[in-house]
């Protein structure tokens, strides 16, 4: 479904340059997304294009040095960083919540879906800070 969405994309642009990333990271989320919660999302959805947004400011945002010197934390430049990627992590940690709690409601456990339905059951019982978890593994695969 990706690759037929990728190809009428590149087609629409008619041999005109345009930016790929785009294209690709949206085609590369949606089948996570798909796997994840067992439906894709449309490449124009709102939500979807802010989820992916949030994921490139929580890894740009992103210091390991901040690990090695938390005292670096204090300086402005990078408490606005830190302040940048706190709102992607809590963002991205609320649309997996919510497309958990959309899963949990609509997979039916008798069809073929069985392995997104167990998996929504699971995460549904775990607590918030394994779902924060979840979502920091959620967001290493893109």
């Amino acid at each position: 479904m990706e690759v037929e969405e990728m190809i009428n994309k590149v087609r629409e642009q008619q041999g005109r340059p345009f930016d790929m990333r785009q294209l690709i990271t949206s085609c590369v989320a949606n089948v996570i997304m798909n796997v994840l919660f067992g439906h894709r999302f449309d490449h124009s959805d709102p939500t979807f294009q802010q989820v992916i947004h949030d994921l490139e400011t929580f890894f740009a945002t992103f210091f390991p040095v901040l690990e090695i010197f938390p005292a670096l934390r204090f300086l402005p430049y990078f408490k606005n960083k830190i302040v940048g990627h706190l709102s992607s992590a809590k963002n991205i940690e609320s649309f997996v919540i919510n497309n958990i709690a959309t899963c949990t409601e609509v997979c039916d456990y008798f069809s073929q879906d069985v392995s997104i339905a167990c998996y929504a059951d699971v995460l549904s019982s775990l607590s918030h800070r394994c779902l924060s978890s979840v979502c920091g593994d959620v967001t290493l695969l893109f």
